[in-house]
């Protein structure tokens, strides 16, 4: 939880978050070469909605791994917080995830996520969503987590609706995807865990969940 005053590098970031399915954790050492895996694995749908997902020859094991030690120290200066979500029963890495524009001042951020290619369509996406709104809310201090998807993504906007986001406009032309290309960007916004699915979920080897929605009065999940 944030406190008043508090250097953000000292905010407690309680980890792993569980999840009936998954065990969401920071980076670590190594993870370069898993993640290089996955990015090829799911290229053609990471081409077509992630910037960041423009040249190939940028996602060697080598390369990521330099990336993923980059990411580690972001974590520890509390900047940015990018996850690995763990198949618990196969220990397997399916879900890439975290929050982004941070303002722990303001406490407010987004949060995005994508699923390698052979774990889609199982629900992996909704489960992470739902665990990282409730980490954000109840183990951050969060006031507000934002959301948003590029034009034709219906997956993602099933998602936003299926978890009760706000839809809060369209920015015209504002996500540049990649080969230079633009489109709309749909924004979402939540600000509470009210009305999520239910869904189990722990963070730091303790029961949070349950001791947040005790403490907001709502229903044990």
């Amino acid at each position: 939880m944030i406190v008043a005053g508090t250097n953000q590098v000292l905010i407690e970031v309680p980890m792993p978050i569980r999840t009936p399915r998954l065990t969401i954790r920071p980076k670590q050492v190594g993870d370069g070469g898993t993640t290089s895996a996955a990015v090829a694995e799911t290229w053609e749908e990471l081409n077509r909605w992630m910037r960041w997902a423009e040249n190939r020859e940028a996602f060697t094991a080598e390369l990521m791994e330099i990336r993923n030690r980059q990411v580690m120290a972001s974590f520890l200066l509390r900047e940015t917080i990018e996850l690995i979500g763990i198949e618990t029963h196969t220990g397997e890495a399916v879900v890439w995830c975290g929050f982004h524009d941070i303002d722990w001042k303001a406490r407010q951020c987004d949060t995005g996520y994508w699923v390698r290619k052979s774990a889609q369509c199982q629900g992996l996406a909704t489960e992470t969503a739902n665990a990282m709104l409730r980490y954000a809310f109840g183990a951050l201090g969060m006031q507000r987590v934002g959301l948003t998807h590029s034009s034709g993504n219906e997956p993602s906007r099933r998602i936003a609706e299926r978890l009760g986001f706000t839809f809060e406009g369209i920015q015209r032309r504002a996500n540049m995807l990649p080969g230079g290309k633009s489109a709309d960007r749909y924004c979402y916004a939540r600000f509470d865990v009210a009305g999520l699915p239910d869904l189990e979920v722990t963070w730091g080897g303790i029961e949070s969940s349950r001791l947040h929605d005790a403490q907001t009065g709502v229903g044990t999940h």
